[in-house]
């Protein structure tokens, strides 16, 4: 089976204007991750969809989901946790009790404030994780990148050829991402702030498959006005 996911239960500081997570910030009456949520339902290869979302979300959404998807059955609306390996679990633990475990099942794991992903993405990511066992989402870098531990002082220009600016999805096959989950440390269990850094814990390859400017992350007040302009915010 092929499952997308989405793990929602953060409350990003980033965005000044706002003071509900930006995930549920509204545009034209429905919330950002609903935006996000219709694209991924354009895949009709996902059987189903997780949201680990934060418990006083979760009657919010799933009224959001009534109202405004067509394909609400294939949507699962479940309770997040506090860090971001804790969602990991409960969404992994979740379908598996939900459908048991098969080893061709692959998860694709998206981030809920990047609501432009676009269907070939989705369908590479299920691809390459089918093929490869794990794979992310990345964009060759156009700016020079500036190493700086300080902030003040340039000390190393990286060989922008080299490097990448990773997105999301990160994808995988689920039966080895819970083996690998499963052997983290629980030092790095705290450190995790991507579901990629599970692989290079356990020195597992991932695979790149090519992005889109246009899947962008919502992480500013600037992000957000762009996602206002490119949606058409009735005022």
């Amino acid at each position: 089976m092929i499952y997308g996911a989405m793990l929602a239960g953060g409350s990003g500081t980033r965005i000044k204007t706002s003071v509900i997570p930006k995930q549920f910030i509204e545009i034209n009456g429905q919330p950002i991750i609903l935006y996000t949520l219709k694209n991924m339902l354009k895949v009709e290869r996902f059987d189903y969809i997780y949201i680990a979302v934060r418990d006083d979300y979760k009657d919010y959404l799933r009224k959001q989901v009534e109202d405004n998807i067509e394909q609400k059955h294939k949507v699962r609306i479940i309770s997040g946790g506090k860090e971001r390996i804790d969602s990991i679990n409960s969404v992994t633990g979740a379908i598996v009790s939900d459908n048991g475990l098969r080893e061709d099942d692959v998860i694709v794991i998206h981030d809920a404030v990047r609501p432009f992903v676009t269907e070939k993405i989705l369908n590479d990511s299920i691809d390459c994780a089918a093929q490869y066992g794990a794979c992310v989402c990345g964009l060759p870098c156009a700016d020079t990148i500036l190493h700086s531990k300080s902030g003040k002082i340039v000390e190393d220009i990286p060989n922008r050829a080299e490097l990448f600016s990773g997105q999301a999805p990160d994808s995988f096959r689920l039966m080895h991402f819970i083996d690998m989950k499963n052997n983290l440390t629980e030092e790095q269990k705290k450190v995790i702030t991507g579901t990629s850094q599970i692989c290079t814990f356990n020195n597992q390859p991932i695979y790149i498959i090519e992005g889109d400017a246009i899947n962008f992350k919502i992480t500013t007040d600037s992000d957000l006005v762009m996602v206002k302009h490119l949606l058409g915010e009735n005022k």
